[in-house]
């Protein structure tokens, strides 16, 4: 359970005033908002609510690809940025895994030694029971984050931002789509210390196929993506979000071992495409063919901005 015994303060994710958590009930004292708890965890969003549903046998797919993400990229991925980096020297780099889902990156980078805290706004946190760190986990809203000011020295999200003012599942957005997709990115920077980063990965809009959404046992193939979809981003739509945001310096960084293609493997005609998915991502990380990240040949997009300073 998350309460003030955490050394990352919880706060109400409207006014940022302190919040007493009670037994049935959590109150702001600054405004009087009250929140409530959710399967046994605080919940604190205001706002949209991913529009999901308890799923046991999706939750256990999740987990398998979010454990090889974490393994083969979170993992060798943030060690590097604080090897590089002043943030966070003497103390435990401080993370907010942003759309946790079942939250199993949180218990691995907290095994490697990362103060690691996650945040949904949807019904997967049905299996954070089984999380060792089950304490640092709460359902908030992005664009409404229930942290102090620089709480984290990193915010990292995957395949967030196509979803946010999206209509469901379909890839169609609302009116209000770039408004709300810009407050999450002023959120996520808000709550970075100073020079600390933050990473957003999803498809590339620029990529004529989206391999990635609405694919299903009932039609396999991929849905064509035209480039003048708003639903997904380029890395130009996110610099110009985090640029408003106060990042004011990014990179696009390699995609080998973001994906392991793991539910396409155990057919042969999934691994059909797999392996040669497998294969252009490896290339694209390649530091000769670097240029080729946002370009219409890379499906997907790994973004690293800094706040407040260039590199």
């Amino acid at each position: 359970m998350i309460g003030n015994a955490v050394e990352v303060r919880i706060v109400c994710p409207e006014c940022k005033g302190s919040l007493d958590f009670e037994a049935a009930r959590i109150v702001c004292h600054a405004c009087s908002l009250e929140f409530r708890y959710e399967a046994g965890f605080p919940d604190l969003i205001i706002g949209d609510r991913f529009d999901d549903s308890a799923n046991a046998e999706r939750n256990r797919y999740e987990e398998e690809c979010n454990e090889y993400t974490t393994r083969h990229y979170f993992i060798p991925t943030f060690k590097r940025i604080f090897s590089e980096s002043s943030i966070a020297r003497g103390r435990k780099p401080r993370l907010l895994s942003l759309g946790c889902g079942t939250g199993v990156d949180v218990d691995m980078l907290s095994d490697e030694g990362f103060e690691v805290y996650g945040i949904d706004c949807g019904m997967r946190c049905t299996a954070w029971h089984n999380r060792r760190s089950a304490r640092r986990l709460l359902l908030a809203n992005g664009m409404k984050l229930p942290f102090e000011s620089g709480s984290f020295d990193l915010v990292y999200c995957g395949c967030v931002f196509p979803h946010v003012g999206a209509k469901g599942e379909a890839r169609e957005v609302r009116p209000e789509y770039q408004q709300e997709r810009q407050a999450i990115a002023s959120e996520m920077s808000r709550v970075l210390t100073p020079g600390g980063f933050a990473l957003t990965s999803s498809p590339n809009r620029y990529f004529p196929l989206d391999i990635f959404h609405g694919r299903s046992d009932e039609n396999p193939w991929p849905a064509v993506n035209m480039p003048g979809n708003p639903f997904l981003l380029s890395a130009s739509d996110y610099r110009q979000l985090f640029a408003r945001a106060g990042c004011e310096a990014s990179r696009m960084l390699p995609v080998h071992g973001y994906w392991g293609f793991i539910r396409r493997k155990k057919s042969v005609k999934g691994a059909l495409t797999a392996y040669p998915l497998e294969a252009l991502f490896q290339s694209l990380s390649t530091p000769a063919l670097s240029w080729l990240r946002g370009s219409p040949i890379s499906p997907w997009l790994v973004m690293l901005m800094k706040k407040g300073v260039h590199w």
